[in-house]
C-alpha cells in the first residue's frame, strides 16, 4: 500500500493549467482574484487617498497576475520543475506553494508603491500579504489541481477495468519514467514502459517505437540492443524476443507460428515482431497467449 501510495505521487502527472500556460494562468488569477474580492471582501480592505477600493484591489490582482507569470517562467528555468513529461504530483505542490510564495512577495514589495501613506516595511505586513496570496490566489491553484487529480483517478479506473477485460498482464497506474543514455551519454531518451511498443536494432543505432498521444512515434538513439536491453533491466514486461527486437509484452494481441518461430503482432500496428526459435520456450513460459 505504501508502495503504490508512493508510485502514485511520484509517477507522472498532468501539469496545472495555471503552471502550464502561464499567460493564461496570470490572466485568470487575476480576473479570479478581483472578482473574488468584490464580491466577498475577505480581506476587509477600503480604499485610500488615493484609489478606491475597486481600483485598490485591481491594482493588487494586476500584482499578482504579473506575479504568477513571472514566477512560472523562472521556475522553469530550474531543471528540477523544467519538463513537463516529468511532471509529478510532489512537483505541482512545490511549484504552487513556491508561486504562491512569489505572490506575496509581490503584493508586500508593490504595497510600498501602491499605498504609501501607510507603514510598509513591518513584519506583520509581510506576513499578511503572504497569508493573502496563499488564502486567494490559491483557489485557481487549487481547482485545476482536483481536476488533475480527478481526471488521473479516473483514468487509473479506466485502465485497470481495461487491463482485467483484454490483458493478462495488469497495467501499473503510476509509472516511473525509463531513461534510455546512449553509448557516448550525450542525449538520452525518457519514456513511460505504457508508451513502449517495441524496439529495433538497425546498426549502431536502436529504434523506439512509443506511443505519444494516441500517435505511434520513432525515437532513435545511438546504442547496442544488448546495452539497451541491459539499461531496461527490472522491466517485466520487456522481453528480448529476437537479437534484434525487444517487445512490451502488453501491446500483444496476436501470435502466429510454431516452435520453429512466432511473428507476434501488435495493438494498432501492422508490423510483425519475430520471435527467434531459441527464445520460443522461455517466450511461451512468461507469456502463454493462445493464437
Amino acid at each position: 500500500m505504501k508502495s503504490r501510495f508512493y508510485h502514485w505521487i511520484t509517477g507522472r502527472f498532468p501539469q496545472n493549467y495555471l503552471i502550464k500556460y502561464p499567460f493564461r494562468g496570470a490572466i485568470i488569477l487575476t480576473f479570479f482574484s478581483f472578482l473574488f474580492t468584490m464580491l466577498y471582501d475577505p480581506l476587509n480592505f477600503h480604499g485610500n487617498q488615493i484609489y478606491t477600493y475597486p481600483q485598490l484591489m485591481g491594482l493588487y490582482c494586476f500584482v499578482g497576475g504579473f506575479t504568477v507569470y513571472l514566477s512560472t517562467h523562472l521556475l522553469k528555468i530550474i531543471p528540477y520543475f523544467h519538463s513537463e513529461e516529468e511532471w509529478t504530483l510532489i512537483k505541482e505542490i512545490l511549484a504552487i506553494f513556491i508561486i504562491l510564495f512569489g505572490i506575496g512577495l509581490g503584493l508586500y514589495f508593490s504595497a510600498f508603491f501602491i499605498d504609501p501613506q501607510n507603514p510598509q516595511w513591518t513584519f506583520h505586513n509581510l506576513i499578511g500579504s503572504e497569508t493573502n496570496a496563499y488564502l486567494i490566489g490559491s483557489l485557481p491553484f487549487l481547482f485545476s489541481l482536483v481536476i488533475n487529480v480527478s481526471h488521473k483517478a479516473h483514468l487509473g479506473s479506466n485502465r485497470s477495468v481495461s487491463a482485467s477485460l483484454t490483458d493478462d498482464i495488469p497495467i501499473d497506474v503510476a509509472e516511473e519514467m525509463i531513461q534510455i543514455e546512449s553509448k557516448l551519454k550525450k542525449e538520452t531518451l525518457k519514456f513511460y514502459p505504457s508508451q513502449f511498443l517495441y524496439a529495433e536494432s538497425d546498426g549502431n543505432y536502436v529504434v523506439f517505437y512509443l506511443k505519444e498521444e494516441n500517435e505511434v512515434r520513432k525515437k532513435i538513439i545511438r546504442n547496442s540492443i544488448s546495452q539497451v536491453e541491459n539499461q531496461l533491466f527490472g522491466q517485466d514486461h520487456f522481453f528480448r524476443t529476437h537479437r534484434s527486437f525487444i517487445v512490451n509484452l502488453k501491446k500483444i494481441s496476436r501470435k502466429e507460428g510454431n516452435t520453429s518461430g512466432y511473428r507476434l503482432s501488435l495493438k494498432g500496428l501492422s508490423t510483425e515482431i519475430p520471435v527467434s526459435r531459441q527464445n520460443v520456450a522461455k517466450f511461451d513460459e512468461i507469456f502463454p497467449l493462445k493464437d
